[in-house]
């Protein structure tokens, strides 16, 4: 196992290590450490999830975001940022829904909340791209709302199975309980392997 700088752990020095990592952290129910295994495009995947689940919640998830937020030294710039389009989104939103005879009207009100939802993307995205510790801050996201974005079973009693490295990329075969089977892939970066929970492996 490798650590980084901060000594948060993180994963492995071959991809079967990663895996193997992957699946201790969750069988003790260690989100921290599963998700440090995750490659970074999946865990800003699951981390867009979760943001998406606490604006779902109302005011009083609003607030746990901004909580969670601040006790992960993510800026203050990019939550404003996301609360201003949540709000442009929504007055926007109730205008499109508006009638009106005018069809410029109409389009420029559709074009409008387009703008606005684009703006929220964004936000999200800085949000997680300022998050210091990326796999803490999306553990903790996971946690805060109960989990949903990745089974609390993922790797459970698995094994990786006839890993093919090609360059810094590679794929692996899962396999668990009941016959279960499913391919997985892997990435390499600065000499570490992350799991990569979402693609097809190529033909």
């Amino acid at each position: 196992m490798i650590s980084g700088e901060r000594g948060t752990p993180m994963a492995g020095a071959t991809p079967e290590e990663t895996f193997s990592l992957a699946r201790a952290a969750m069988e003790r129910g260690d989100w921290e450490g599963v998700f440090a295994c995750l490659d970074a495009d999946n865990l800003r995947r699951i981390g867009d999830n979760s943001i998406g689940r606490f604006v779902a919640g109302g005011e009083g998830a609003a607030d746990a975001f901004v909580a969670r937020c601040g006790e992960h030294g993510v800026p203050r710039e990019p939550v404003a940022a996301l609360h201003s389009s949540l709000r442009q989104m929504a007055e926007s939103m109730r205008a499109a829904r508006a009638s009106t005879p005018d069809p410029a009207t109409m389009m420029e009100r559709s074009r409008l909340h387009q703008q606005n939802v684009a703006a929220y993307r964004d936000a999200v995205k800085s949000i997680l791209k300022s998050a210091p510790d990326l796999p803490r801050f999306v553990a903790a996201l996971e946690r805060a709302i109960g989990g949903g974005s990745v089974s609390t079973r993922l790797f459970t009693g698995e094994v990786v199975e006839d890993v093919q490295i090609n360059g810094t990329k590679a794929w692996g075969v899962r396999r668990g309980p009941n016959g279960f089977r499913e391919d997985v892939g892997f990435v390499r970066k600065k000499g570490v392997w992350y799991v990569r929970l979402f693609g097809t492996r190529p033909k």
